[in-house]
């Protein structure tokens, strides 16, 4: 076995049992500083930083986990699919929801920020916080960003969402599978998902879609508010 083929195996490892021992502390605990993610991510860092190996190395040696994660985004079609006729009928209020949802996240971000002074690499590495980490990622670096930051902020948004969108639907008053999908799935993308997955099936197709159309609302305009930033 090459050494290349050994790192790849320890490095699975050291994911793999980070994220378990971080998914044990999450559910003892159920406080927001010690989600999964958080925790998970802090291990692998740690580890890491222990070993020796920076993150340039740790990610040419998980390209399998990638490729996995990849394929398992098919999963949702499957839900997508079997709850088509459901969904199909609410087309128009679903993309109608999720562009208002699109616009709504660079709005909230752009303006506040101008207003701070803040400057337009900054604004920029923030407006795909609420697309999900390899669309946002490819957003930033298209138009200017700081691609490192942007996945944190993505992964922030993602658990904030994620531990706070049952308890604010819940006193909302919003009970409609559907509209908890959309909602999970428009602001907290896969993370937002996962636990819209862990109410229903139907919330979990709704948020699968939602990511979906989150990426493709945000990739159409961002431009134009970059555009906009130009202005000032």
């Amino acid at each position: 076995m090459n050494h290349s083929v050994l790192l790849e195996i320890f490095f699975i490892i050291v994911t793999a049992v980070s994220y378990f021992i971080g998914r044990e502390i999450y559910r003892r605990t159920k406080w927001m500083l010690f989600h999964t993610v958080i925790v998970a991510t802090a291990l692998v860092i740690l580890l890491c930083s222990l070993c020796g190996a920076g993150m340039e190395l740790y990610e040419e040696n998980t390209k399998v986990l990638k490729y996995m994660l990849n394929i398992s985004v098919v999963a949702f079609g499957y839900l997508l699919h079997k709850h088509y006729e459901y969904i199909k009928e609410r087309g128009v209020a679903i993309f109608t929801a999720t562009l208002l949802g699109s616009l709504t996240a660079l709005i909230t971000v752009v303006f506040p920020a101008l207003i701070a002074g803040s400057d337009s690499s900054a604004i920029i590495t923030l407006m795909p916080k609420s697309v999900t980490n390899p669309i946002a990622i490819v957003l930033s670096a298209e138009h200017g960003g700081d691609i490192y930051l942007t996945s944190v902020i993505v992964i922030i948004a993602g658990i904030f969402g994620a531990v706070t969108g049952p308890w604010f639907l819940k006193i909302s008053g919003i009970d409609s599978p559907l509209a908890m999908g959309i909602a999970l799935g428009s602001a907290s993308h896969g993370i937002g998902t996962a636990k819209a997955l862990e109410m229903g099936a139907i919330e979990g197709a709704a948020g699968g879609l939602a990511i979906a159309l989150m990426g493709l609302f945000t990739s159409l305009l961002i431009p134009l508010f970059v555009k906009i930033l130009e202005l000032f």
